[in-house]
């Protein structure tokens, strides 16, 4: 047994880095002040969020006022996909549900919606966007053609899936949706920080990220809003980001999301190849025990379903061994409920309810990994002689 938490779940949350946290720590004391305040102390607030949105900026090579501060993933996807706004939708069966409850907000509206269907692994084929998909009232869609022609639209697919790790052809996607005149969104909550991001070379027109996915605090994250574009408010108040989101700022959060975007830029490339080395080995590991099944196509994230077993008591057994993984989102934790993202590629009841989710971080190693992947081993063996689900 390790002495410390064996921590692989961090596509629910990274730890926050030392150094962001240290950046921080002015913020909340002698530099306290309201960033819209006419006083040093507020103008110095208010330089500290224009050099984080210069941070953020950089790491996606945007502009600084192409930033616009959130709460997270879930308020970005939320002002981008509106009640209403949009008279088309396009998006996949595997996205979060910070899209999908938005959009059966917008169905309310009277927006025509198209719901992609992923392949086996989780991937969304440029041509299944537009010819395949599940086409939903409160207009019918009865040909791709009719949902393409239909302007304004806005298509929406994740960058990388937080359930299975699967990686979209995002530079293809967008392409697409601009050849037939739709803007472009990304939910690039599990990429920002991890992956080179370029919106304008990948054509992207709307991203939205998140800090604590990329070891900044939680509560704050970004929305990139390609310049010339208009989105309406979803908070009305003092007009603060540009009008786009009314509310005194979070200057300490901000200041820690804009350190973590500097460090991300400086040190993702190294980690992620050291991120992915783990992953690698743990997916050799775990794909030798019999009836082991690998669930998109994920490296950093694994999604693996082990025949036989329950995987939410796979999960509660290696907690209590100090280890702690996931059953799929952890957004939806507390829920009861099957993985959409699992069910929509298409895995059967019994193997989406045998899956458990490894998230490699850049704090995990790979002594943490032989020792996780030996009890994985060990325990898989001890719930399927017991019947396979033990609580």
């Amino acid at each position: 047994m390790f002495d410390k938490t064996v921590y692989f779940d961090n596509a629910a949350t990274t730890k926050t880095d030392p150094r962001v946290m240290e950046a921080m720590l002015p913020y909340f004391g002698e530099l306290f002040g309201n960033a819209s305040g006419k006083y040093s102390i507020g103008f110095a607030a208010r330089k500290a969020v224009e050099d984080a949105r210069k941070k953020a900026a950089g790491l996606i090579n945007a502009e600084p006022d192409e930033i616009i501060f959130t709460s997270g993933g879930t308020e970005s996807n939320n002002m981008v996909l509106g009640y209403g706004r949009w008279k088309t939708i396009i998006t996949s069966k595997t996205e979060h549900e910070s899209v999908l409850n938005p959009v059966k907000a917008c169905i309310k509206n009277g927006t025509a919606v198209r719901i992609a269907e992923p392949d086996e692994k989780g991937s969304i084929i440029p041509d299944s966007l537009l010819l395949n998909g599940e086409a939903i009232e409160r207009r019918e869609l009865t040909r791709a053609a009719d949902t393409l022609n239909d302007s304004p639209g806005l298509v929406s697919v994740m960058y990388v899936n937080n359930e299975t790790g699967t990686m979209q052809d995002i530079e293809a996607l967008a392409a697409l949706a601009h050849e037939r005149g739709f803007l472009f969104h990304t939910d690039a909550v599990q990429a920002v920080g991890h992956e080179k991001m370029d919106v304008k070379k990948m054509g992207i027109d709307l991203l939205s990220a998140s800090g604590h996915k990329f070891y900044g605090p939680k509560g704050i994250g970004f929305l990139y809003i390609r310049r010339g574009l208009k989105l309406s408010p979803l908070l009305l108040g003092g007009g603060q980001e540009r009008n786009l989101r009314s509310g005194t700022e979070n200057v300490p959060a901000i200041v820690g999301l804009g350190e973590a975007c500097r460090i991300a830029g400086e040190e993702a490339a190294e980690n992620r190849e050291r991120e992915r080395d783990i992953g690698r080995f743990l997916l050799d590991r775990l794909m030798n025990i019999p009836g082991a099944t690998h669930n998109g196509t994920g490296e950093r994230i694994l999604n693996l379903s082990f025949k036989g077993i329950n995987g939410q008591s796979l999960a509660i057994r290696l907690d209590i061994e100090g280890i702690c993984v996931s059953t799929g989102s952890a957004c939806s934790s507390g829920k009861d409920e099957r993985s959409h993202v699992l069910t929509a590629m298409g895995l059967t009841p019994e193997a989406a309810d045998a899956s458990v989710r490894l998230s490699i971080g850049h704090y995990n190693t790979m002594e943490e990994a032989e020792y996780a992947a030996g009890r994985i081993e060990a325990l898989v063996r001890e719930l399927r002689e017991l019947g396979g689900a033990v609580y």
